[in-house]
């Protein structure tokens, strides 16, 4: 156990754990290590050493509860239309369109057998 190139000094294998990031960071920072393994060590650990940006929400315009309510009139506005006997198109609902049935496969040349 003595020669493992990865344990760390002055700790018996007993007493600390090594856990993944810190195996990683060990890798990358040998210099004995080829670029190659110490650039893959990297970039596996760099998910876990540096946050990530996020992406936010921002409704500038109105509140949220505003514009829940403001879509929930839309609805009621449009359950009474329909109940006037217009028809009204939902943007939601996908409309049918007649699709044809697919082309029939032709081999390509190139991996036919021979």
């Amino acid at each position: 156990m003595g020669d493992d190139p990865y344990a760390i000094p002055g700790h018996a294998a007993e007493t600390l754990k090594l856990d993944a990031l810190r195996f990683l960071q060990m890798i990358y920072r040998d210099p004995s290590l080829s670029t190659a393994v110490r650039m893959r060590a990297a970039i596996s650990a760099l998910n876990y050493e540096v946050p990530r940006l996020a992406v936010t929400a921002q409704i500038r315009e109105q509140d949220f509860p505003t514009l829940l309510d403001r879509r929930l009139k839309r609805i009621e506005e449009m359950k009474l239309i329909e109940a006037n006997g217009a028809k009204v198109i939902d943007a939601a609902k996908p409309q049918s369109v007649e699709t044809k049935p697919p082309l029939p496969r032709v081999p390509d040349r190139r991996f036919r057998r021979i």
